[in-house]
């Protein structure tokens, strides 16, 4: 809905979602839809400094969703592949924010 609120220029529609988003970010990551987003909405969720989940678990979601791009853009699915689909989103993983066994 986030993607179409924008395509569609909503922008009150796109904040309600984004702040729903913030709210329930576990269901947002773990829905069926999710790995079918587009890089711009995927990088617009990562932006936002209020999602309401650990970072190790959003940077499992964006695997899964770098992984279904590769898909989509028939590329073997590598590390180098993933981090090529994801472009500026990597660098949008807070790191710094896992502990050291989750970053490992």
């Amino acid at each position: 809905l986030y993607h179409q609120a924008r395509l569609f220029d909503e922008p009150q529609l796109a904040s309600l979602c984004l702040e729903n988003i913030d709210k329930n970010t576990s269901d947002a990551i773990n829905a069926e839809g999710f790995t079918d987003i587009d890089l711009d909405t995927l990088v617009a969720v990562l932006e936002r400094d209020t999602l309401g989940i650990r970072e190790v678990r959003l940077f499992n979601a964006v695997v899964r969703w770098s992984e279904a791009e590769c898909q989509r853009q028939q590329l073997q699915v590598i590390p180098e592949n993933k981090r090529k689909v994801l472009g500026k989103a990597l660098s949008l993983i807070r790191f710094p924010l896992m502990t050291i066994e989750e970053f490992a």
